[in-house]
């Protein structure tokens, strides 16, 4: 008898789950290698990348006989769904699956499976419901002679070995090769783009688009150059490539389409070509995924007949990706360019399309509205139900260019009506002109019954800058619905900011500081609700930013030599003179009053900064200026929370006084903590010396330590210096055990590096390194370069009092 340790663990599963942890426990010890994981793409039991070949699939059952072709071929089904799901995101075939039982196991290539990736069916299905609602394809996949795979029995005497050598034989060399589809191919192209293509941005799309689908469909034209592998030649031009990824992107692909399939690309490449010039001028083309969902969305809220009840118009309709896929009653298409039209001749026939600048023209003028098709018009002045459908450009006026026909940047029409109605910056931005013009039509008309569907940054929902904008269209539209996703998802664009839709009606909002939005993002290849969001905005009294500056609103400010970081600064005003509070502790800036400019906008400076926007920092706000200082760098941005904006925290908090007091120390330490000690910088013809009342140790110790190392200058400086701010302030608080093991870190190192200093000096004497009072800028700059290690251990406790502080930030109230 044996004596399977494989067999002796299964046999007391009484569940799935059982199951999954013996054969887990297999998988990890025979496919061990650095960085193997197992994956759960798309909702499956399993995925394992081990090589470029071996990509593994795996489905587990409780109690099936795999013995039986039948049962077989219902989990076989299953996993075919996984495959179609791997096939249209465009990514590597898994080359062999595994089905493992409590009694049974079995191992196959993937192959014998393609051939069904092209059938006719609902592929929407969950993969789990597939045994049941598609029995037709189970007896096709349970009848076909090349799917017959040796079934091991889990006995005393199996070992996983046998399965796991099995599994590596017939991936063996066998590259699986993904089919490009209608489907897939804009995922693909991007790919393509991003990671083939050299200098990208300075092609043009229609070249772009031409060098992929050529890529795909025509190697003897468009092949690697013979003698460099980072070209391309495409009918005798050549392009600079990434020659390897070149070769890797196309192993994973099939090369061999029908002509129908090669003359579907070729159609579809003029949809390729006009996402491309839309994103790069600012108007993001709306993927087909997102566009079902906002359907679905607008389903829910006016009937699933919204598309016969509504004149539907999209006033920047490009290309129709929004409607193209859809059937409207009633559907009228406006967009900037003839050629626009040209290239969406073909989706929604049933439509009026016609060329109209909705932002240069106000159709609330009588010149504006003869420009309409007459069914519009009549739809206007008849109050019919009318839905504005639009995805508009996210791009200002000033950076939009041609798109927008505005060479003078903002030189559009609604512009300077918003500008005129006291809107400010926000009127710079283009989808705000698109929402403007609409509530002006609503309100020349009369209308009653308007609805707006909108795809946009939630900016005018929370920003500051949006107030006026926000109290006139909250009067007259109410929040319905809303999603927020990834604004990656809308190709080529960053992944650290989001983008929302939103479905309006013709009534006065309900709730005008919050509005609760569903997150939406992809899970196994579909896209899903994975939370809810709360968007909200802060009027000036609640804003953090105002907060700061309270106990200084009185005081004037003088020039002072304005910082570009620590130790740099101009050298004269250059038509913008440094506002500093005389005899002021520092500089905070404070960029915006949101999370979005946290990483970047936000620092600590011992003078002005030359942005000028912030505010000087005295003995009376200190403790705001570094508890919002940390509030800011504590929070990273994402496409979540980019828009929250910063509130008035709760003072009363048991908590506060040690969130401040711990605030003093993370503000010392932290990268944008500039503050610095510099003597005799030259600005504005004058000799300066800036002080470091940020310096957290005695000038007797100081004193001592120049003192041992015969550093003169350094003792004489600190002689006739005075003990600065936060060393005094040290004195008398209490600090968490967590902040007191980053002070103390940073003294011993300030201590230890502090022989180095001269040496230092001589090769960077542009950071004065002997003065008395230096911040943390100018002795971390000692510390990489004599004590690396050491500076790595005082990150690490730095590190635990940030994640210690972090949480403090809502619970004080200075975030949602």
């Amino acid at each position: 008898m044996g004596n399977s340790r494989f067999y002796n663990k299964i046999k007391s599963a009484t569940e799935e789950r059982g199951v999954v942890d013996v054969y887990n426990e297999g998988i990890s010890k025979y496919f061990q290698k650095e960085g193997t994981i197992i994956e759960y793409r798309y909702k499956c039991d399993g995925y394992v990348d081990y090589s470029s070949n071996l990509k593994l699939l795996i489905e587990y059952k409780y109690d099936e006989d795999l013995h039986n072709s039948v049962s077989r071929a219902k989990v076989l089904a299953q996993v075919l769904y996984y495959l179609k799901r791997f096939e249209e995101s465009g990514e590597p075939l898994p080359s062999v699956v595994m089905v493992g039982d409590i009694n049974e196991v079995f191992v196959m290539h993937t192959n014998p499976l393609l051939k069904y990736l092209n059938e006719n069916i609902d592929w929407g299905i969950a993969a789990s419901c597939v045994k049941m609602q598609n029995p037709e394809l189970v007896s096709k996949i349970a009848a076909d002679s090349e799917i017959s795979p040796y079934v091991y029995d889990i006995t005393d005497t199996f070992s996983f070995k046998d399965v796991a050598d099995k599994i590596k034989e017939i991936a063996g060399n066998t590259i699986r090769k993904v089919r490009i589809t209608e489907h897939n191919i804009a995922i693909i192209f991007d790919d393509f783009v991003k990671r083939v293509l050299k200098n990208s941005d300075k092609i043009s799309p229609n070249d772009l688009v031409g060098i992929f689908i050529n890529s795909i469909i025509d190697r003897e034209n468009c092949y690697q150059h013979p003698g460099n592998e980072n070209k391309l030649v495409c009918y005798k031009e050549q392009y600079d490539i990434n020659g390897r990824y070149y070769r890797t992107f196309f192993s994973h692909f099939e090369k061999e389409y029908s002509p129908k399939e090669k003359n579907k690309f070729t159609e579809i490449s003029d949809r390729l070509i006009e996402d491309t010039k839309r994103r790069r001028s600012g108007e993001f083309y709306t993927p087909t995924v997102f566009t079902d969902y906002a359907h679905r969305m607008l389903s829910k809220q006016f009937g699933d007949d919204w598309k016969e009840k509504y004149v539907v118009w999209d006033c920047c309709w490009g290309t129709g990706n929004l409607t193209r896929d859809y059937r409207f009653n009633e559907l009228y298409a406006s967009t900037l360019e003839q050629a626009e039209l040209d290239c969406g001749q073909r989706y929604n026939p049933e439509a009026t399309k016609f060329i109209f600048d909705f932002l240069n023209n106000e159709i609330t003028q009588l010149a504006g509205l003869e420009k309409l098709p007459q069914g519009l018009a009549n739809a206007l002045k008849q109050d019919r139900k009318i839905l504005f459908f639009l995805n508009p450009p996210y791009a200002t006026t000033c950076n939009f260019g041609d798109t927008n026909k505005a060479e003078d940047g903002n030189d559009t029409l609604l512009n300077a009506i918003m500008k005129d109605a006291g809107n400010g910056r926000c009127s710079d931005n283009l989808y705000a002109q698109f929402l403007w013009h609409i509530l002006s039509i609503k309100r020349k008309f009369n209308l009653s019954n308007i609805k707006i569907a909108l795809f946009s940054p939630i900016s005018f929902l929370a920003s500051d800058s949006y107030a006026n904008f926000r109290s006139q269209f909250l009067q007259d539209f109410n929040f319905l619905d809303g999603i927020q996703f990834k604004a990656s998802n809308f190709a080529g664009v960053s992944d650290t900011w989001g983008i929302s839709f939103s479905i309006w009606d013709d009534k006065e909002c309900e709730n005008k500081r919050e509005f609760h939005y569903k997150l939406v993002d992809f899970v196994g290849g579909n896209l899903e609700v994975i939370g809810n969001k709360k968007v909200y905005n802060v009027t000036k009294e609640e804003s953090a930013s105002k907060w700061v500056r309270e106990p200084i609103n009185l005081y004037k400010t003088a020039d002072a030599p304005q910082m570009t970081n620590a130790i740099n600064y101009k050298k004269n005003k250059k038509g913008c003179r440094g506002n500093l509070i005389p005899n002021a502790l520092g500089f905070l800036y404070n960029n915006s009053n949101n999370v979005e400019k946290n990483s970047v906008n936000v620092g600590l400076f011992t003078s002005c900064f030359s942005s000028g926007t912030g505010c000087s920092i005295t003995k009376d706000n200190f403790e705001r200026c570094i508890s919002l200082f940390s509030c800011r760098k504590l929070i990273s941005s994402s496409w979540i929370n980019f828009k929250d904006e910063y509130i008035l925290p709760n003072v009363n908090n048991e908590f506060w006084d040690n969130f401040v007091n711990n605030s003093i120390i993370y503000s010392l330490f932290n990268s944008a903590s500039q503050q610095s000690s510099l003597r005799q910088i030259e600005y504005e013809n004058k000799f300066w010396d800036i002080k470091n009342e940020f310096f957290f140790m005695s000038k007797n110790e100081i004193m001592n330590l120049a003192n041992e190392n015969h550093f003169d200058e350094t003792y004489n400086d600190a002689r006739v210096s005075e003990e600065r701010f936060v060393y005094k302030k040290l004195q008398e608080i209490e600090l968490s055990k967590e902040a007191q093991d980053v002070l103390d870190k940073a003294i011993e190192l300030t201590k230890k590096s502090f022989q180095m200093r001269e040496t230092f000096n001589i090769e960077h004497p542009e950071y004065q390194i002997m003065n008395w009072d230096c911040g943390w800028y100018q002795i971390k700059a000692v510390l990489k370069e004599y004590f690396p290690d050491d500076l790595k251990e005082f990150q690490e406790l730095y590190k635990i009092l940030a994640d210690k502080m972090r949480p403090m930030v809502y619970e004080l109230g200075f975030l949602k």
